[in-house]
């Protein structure tokens, strides 16, 4: 196979091979010079191709000591080859694109060597054995022949200028673009390492939404785009989804995350800014407005999910201010209780008192009429038991007592309710002239250029 069907069909090849890897062969002019190097490598131990003629001395000397198609086409070179160049390139980038790249375009060159007559020892030193494609000779082509290479050409030239897509966005990214569903932004997404670009044509009812956006978040039935300055929700739930489209644009973006505690509504509103947060949880110790997605609510607790450019306002009017509440003593009802009971036995003993006086007044009054001797002494003794008798007498003292003691209790009762009701109304007021203070947390989405 001659070099511009080697250089042809080595990017065609390599290009199509590292699309299935998500490697775009000619996003770089790094990686397409590798390729196009690598497509020609394997015939530097031939002098007069194209490589041989730019590194004559390694050219002679690999072809004085193995020959041609030898040691250079075998797949043992290859492997040795890939693995220094992956080692290298893991050193210094980090990544491996440029060795897949290089075995790729390598391979290609003795794949297409196979497919000529003499084929290629692609297991030397081992065995010198050829490998070829097809075993057929008669299908195979013969070096040399111009009509077979030009036809060769002509068709990876084709097949190159058709697969352009391919190459441009890899072999998945193309296959999800060409379904176009959700389910396949979702794989899309998964494997993406940067930001995507989606086209959408969607419906709700009648209603046509077409556009395009930077997907932010995808589901199988659900994704969320930046457009512009607003935020667009594709719900399968809510919309019939008629395609989307990614693309990707190079660009990295991550998520960050902010904790606060204790802060005023113009601090919360500074953080928030015009940042677009992927996750916000915020709480305050009274109800405060906020304004999200177009929507106006009171909250005292707000946690959403995307959300661009919200707004926050304390409300200083539907503060709950702490009510009073009078304080009784317990040991005042306590008290008057004593008190009434005493009263009730007071009133009773006057009354037996009085009772008793009341009867002995009589007996006295009898004893003066009497006349008959017997019933005289009769009288004298009834009276005069009467008034050995000693009742219980009402305890006045202990009912002022009581009496003054209540009313101190009282005293004490008003005057520590009056100092709280003063503290509560001054802790109320301090109250009304603080600020809200809003704790939790936000992830932002942080988009490189934007």
């Amino acid at each position: 196979m001659r070099t511009p069907n080697h250089i042809i069909g080595g990017l065609v090849f390599t290009g199509i091979c590292s699309s299935l890897s998500g490697v775009n062969l000619f996003a770089s002019p790094l990686q397409t010079s590798v390729a196009i190097t690598a497509s020609l490598l394997p015939d530097i131990d031939h002098p007069k191709s194209l490589i041989g003629t730019l590194l004559k001395p390694l050219s002679l000397t690999i072809n004085r000591r193995y020959g041609h198609r030898t040691i250079t086409h075998s797949g043992v070179t290859l492997a040795a080859l890939t693995l220094a160049i992956a080692i290298i390139e893991k050193l210094a980038t980090g990544a491996n694109s440029l060795a897949l790249v290089f075995f790729f375009a390598y391979f290609s060159h003795l794949m297409l060597d196979m497919m000529t007559l003499q084929g290629v020892p692609l297991l030397y030193p081992i065995t010198k054995n050829p490998f070829v494609i097809p075993g057929n000779p008669g299908y195979r082509i013969r070096t040399g022949d111009l009509r077979a290479e030009a036809v060769m050409f002509c068709l990876f030239l084709s097949l190159g200028l058709f697969l352009r897509p391919l190459f441009e966005h890899g072999f998945w990214t193309s296959y999800n673009r060409l379904f176009g569903t959700m389910q396949h932004l979702y794989l899309e997404f998964q494997r993406s390492e940067d930001l995507l670009e989606v086209r959408y044509l969607a419906h709700k009812g009648s209603l046509e939404l077409s556009g395009k956006g930077y997907c932010l978040e995808a589901k199988p039935a659900r994704a969320v785009l930046l457009q512009g300055d607003s935020l667009v929700v594709l719900d399968l739930s809510e919309l019939v989804v008629k395609e989307v489209e990614p693309t990707h644009t190079g660009r990295q973006f991550f998520f960050r995350e902010h904790r606060f505690v204790g802060i005023g509504a113009d601090s919360l509103q500074r953080l928030v800014g015009r940042r677009l947060i992927a996750k916000l949880d915020v709480a305050a110790d009274r109800p405060f407005l906020v304004t999200a997605n177009g929507v106006t609510s009171e909250q005292r607790r707000f946690e959403s999910g995307f959300l661009l450019k919200p707004v926050f306002h304390e409300l200083f009017d539907s503060i709950e201010a702490e009510m009073f509440v009078y304080e009784p003593n317990p040991r005042i009802p306590v008290l008057r209780e004593q008190l009434r009971s005493l009263r009730r036995e007071n009133r009773s003993r006057a009354e037996t008192v009085a009772r008793h006086t009341q009867r002995l007044a009589e007996l006295e009054t009898q004893l003066q009429r009497e006349r008959d001797m017997v019933a005289r002494e009769a009288l004298y003794q009834q009276l005069a038991e009467g008034r050995k008798q000693k009742l219980p007498l009402p305890d006045f003292p202990k009912t002022y007592e009581l009496q003054v003691e209540i009313a101190a209790l009282l005293e004490q009762e008003q005057a520590k309710n009056a100092r709280q009701q003063e503290a509560l109304e001054r802790r109320n007021r301090e109250a009304e002239r603080q600020p809200a203070g809003f704790t939790g947390y936000l992830t932002t989405v942080e988009i490189d250029g934007l």
